[in-house]
């Protein structure tokens, strides 16, 4: 028993490490594969970086959470789609993996993070993700990317299907909006089946965007 134990605890901490690793790398794969890159002139530059020395200078987590905050004059001036740009790349956006479910992470994230705040409260906000999301295509992987960029991508993929299952989000769309949303969601579903990278985790979020939308569709 105690050296069953022992192999679990060394697989979790291994685990938690290739984890760790992918949250620091995620933001910067991801501003080079997905769609939403270089597409807004306004998106907030995120002073400090994760792979820059000054984010490794960081003690805490708290000091990465003040360091991500965005100046509440240049929030309140953003457009829309530049926020959304700005949200999905996020250098903490990976915390929501931490927590027991990606909903009650995304809770925790939007509660700490004030773009991300602001964000849910923009009337159009849904527009601009549908957008993005429309464009997304769950086979773009290139041969020649490691394991950790094409997890990166997964997640760009799921970050942006998380947003759109916000009540705020689906509650600002109409109905042809939604009706386009849960086409999309089932293409993303099919196409997320025939690649091996999508674990249930992946598949589980586009499900969850699926019966979300559907009902607000269906839901008198």
């Amino acid at each position: 028993m105690h050296i069953k134990n022992s192999k679990w605890s060394y697989f979790k901490c291994i685990l938690s490490l290739s984890l760790l690793m992918l949250m620091m790398l995620f933001p910067l794969i991801v501003q080079a594969t997905s769609p939403q890159a270089a597409s807004a002139n306004d998106a907030y530059d995120y002073p400090i970086k994760p792979g820059t020395e000054e984010w490794k200078a960081f003690k805490t987590h708290d000091d990465m959470l003040k360091a991500c905050q965005i100046p509440e004059s240049t929030l309140k001036s953003m457009s829309t789609k530049g926020l959304v740009e700005t949200v999905l790349e996020y250098p903490l956006f990976g915390d929501i993996m931490a927590y027991d479910s990606r909903q009650q992470g995304f809770e925790a994230v939007a509660s700490r993070f004030n773009g991300l705040s602001e964000l849910l409260n923009r009337k159009d906000a849904g527009t601009e993700l549908l957008a993005i999301y429309s464009k997304m295509n769950p086979q773009d992987i290139e041969e020649n990317w490691g394991d950790i960029q094409k997890g990166a991508y997964t997640f760009s993929i799921a970050n942006v299907e998380i947003l759109l299952a916000q009540n705020k989000i689906l509650d600002n769309l109409n109905k042809t909006q939604l009706e386009n949303l849960i086409v999309e969601a089932r293409l993303k579903y099919t196409a997320k089946q025939q690649s091996e990278i999508y674990g249930q985790g992946s598949l589980d979020s586009t499900l969850q965007l699926i019966e979300r939308a559907s009902q607000r569709l269906y839901t008198p």
